[in-house]
């Protein structure tokens, strides 16, 4: 039976409980440094402590994604890993200890000590069980794996198996898809590639495609690496066969690595075995934490929001009558419209301008219309001497405050909080396939774009490559340093225009 591998940080267990486990230890050594450790070791409070400690590292671990490809890294990258989940842990740590504030004991004395020592014990722990995995763990009882590929195709798939492997399988012997195929020379072709590497030492040319299932019936082989070759039929009876004897079949699908999607998944999809393939991918648990997230926020924003509209509403109104806020049909998710929300800034007639003010700047065919000098924003105008003079809406776009209503589109689900910026139907009609792939998700208040330069990226390109930057590396860590990074460019206003 084929032991399926968990996904994401329910793989890690170990590493999981051997991180809390060191963050307990180094909480007791910190604790051991204060004034009062009598007294603080019998306080509700500092137990508090300890517990919350490891409730707050463990949502570090699961948000930052700590333990991707844990067992592959070198010690550098085990460093880095550690000290950013340990800064993380710290920023979290001070929070929660500001919230247990004792006046008798001063938790802060605990954790200058405790946490500089939860990195160093981390690591050396991380480095120590890898070391014990790798050699004593997986050579004992990792699977057998036999390697069935065609003759052109053996050296290849025998380099990049071994290369990837990780130590995860024992390779038992490779065997050749065609029948009666030459041993001889096969195993010379073999030879040549595992010349002085011990990790393939040995590796045998064991059978053929008329001898293979005589050769699984007389030897140990737990699973079967079967490499078809490009434009080849699928050996559907063959490995019906296999598989009836127990045995676990990997059918490798070359044509799928000439698809450039980072992300590809073998799934059922109305009943039927789909490889699939996207821009991005997230799971379910990630979805509902996004939009906890969004609801979180979005409620907090539209609760600001009301309050901004009693300042600004009359503002707006006397320089420009007309309603307050400004709707319009954006491009949504996968190209779903929706009306947008903002405070309005600019005149009444702008988007009847629109069109000539583009013309007058060369910018009728962009698919992004930027202007450093708008003149249909609410109070815009130009001095004798050629100066600008900014009025209200000037200074609501450069603050950002005319996107604040969009937390209402959040709270509706057409947007979320973090995204891409969504398009007017007109620019997305003249969206390339290319530009499209920015709305295979749903847009955000912020983004990429707006934390990278924000009005100062003018080149459309540039925005589409942030854009699907976003996408194919989504995490809600992501999410997180976009946000608290929003808010250092618009206090600053950085790319303001």
């Amino acid at each position: 039976m084929y032991k399926k591998k968990s996904s994401g940080w329910s793989q890690h267990l170990d590493f999981m409980g051997l991180d809390i486990l060191c963050l307990e230890v180094a909480m007791i050594f910190g604790a051991l440094f204060h004034d009062n450790w009598p007294h603080l070791s019998r306080s509700f409070v500092f137990w508090a402590l300890c517990l919350g400690a490891g409730i707050i590292d463990l949502l570090v671990m699961v948000l930052m994604d700590a333990y991707h490809s844990v067992i592959r890294r070198d010690a550098y990258g085990e460093l880095k890993g550690v000290l950013t989940q340990t800064v993380y842990l710290t920023v979290g740590m001070i929070v929660y200890s500001f919230l247990l504030r004792d006046d008798q004991l001063n938790l802060f004395h605990v954790l200058v000590p405790a946490l500089p020592f939860y990195g160093v014990l981390c690591f050396n722990m991380r480095v120590l069980w890898k070391e014990y995995l790798r050699k004593r763990l997986h050579l004992k009882n990792r699977r057998g794996m036999l390697v069935v590929a065609g003759k052109d195709r053996l050296r290849a798939v025998v380099t990049e198996l071994v290369n990837h492997n990780y130590n995860s399988y024992r390779f038992v012997g490779t065997a050749l898809m065609e029948s009666g195929g030459d041993l001889e020379a096969a195993q010379a072709e073999l030879d040549g590639i595992m010349q002085g590497d011990k990790r393939i030492d040995g590796l045998k040319v064991v059978a053929t495609g008329d001898t293979l299932i005589p050769y699984l019936i007389n030897s140990w082989v737990d699973e079967i690496y079967l490499d078809i070759p490009g434009g080849g039929a699928m050996p559907v009876e063959l490995i019906n066969e296999i598989m009836g004897m127990g045995i676990t079949v990997h059918v490798a699908m070359n044509e799928m690595d000439q698809i450039e999607a980072r992300h590809k998944n073998v799934e059922w999809v109305c009943g039927k075995v789909t490889v699939t393939t996207s821009l991005g991918y997230v799971s379910g648990r990630d979805l509902l934490l996004k939009r906890i997230m969004d609801i979180v926020g979005g409620t907090a924003g539209s609760l600001f929001t009301l309050l901004l509209t009693l300042v600004l509403g009359p503002m707006i109104y006397a320089a420009s009558p007309g309603p307050i806020f400004f709707k319009q049909t954006r491009i949504g998710e996968n190209g779903r419209q929706f009306s947008i929300y903002k405070f309005r800034s600019m005149y009444m007639d702008a988007e009847k301008r629109k069109k000539e003010v583009a013309a007058s700047q060369g910018q009728e065919d962009h698919l992004m219309f930027k202007m450093e000098h708008d003149p249909r924003i609410i109070g815009q105008v130009q001095r004798p001497d050629g100066t600008w003079k900014k009025g209200i809406g000037g200074w609501i776009r450069d603050l950002s405050l005319d996107e604040f209503p969009q937390f209402f589109n959040v709270l509706k689900g057409d947007m979320s909080l973090v995204g891409t910026r969504p398009p007017t139907v007109d620019e997305w009609q003249h969206y390339e396939p290319y530009h499209r792939g920015r709305m295979s998700t749903k847009p955000g208040i912020t983004g990429l774009w707006q934390i990278s330069g924000r009005s100062k990226i003018r080149d459309f390109n540039q925005v589409v490559q942030l854009d699907r930057e976003y996408i194919e590396n989504w995490s809600l860590l992501l999410d997180c340093k976009i946000l608290l990074r929003t808010v250092w460019v618009v206090l600053t206003r950085q790319g303001a225009m």
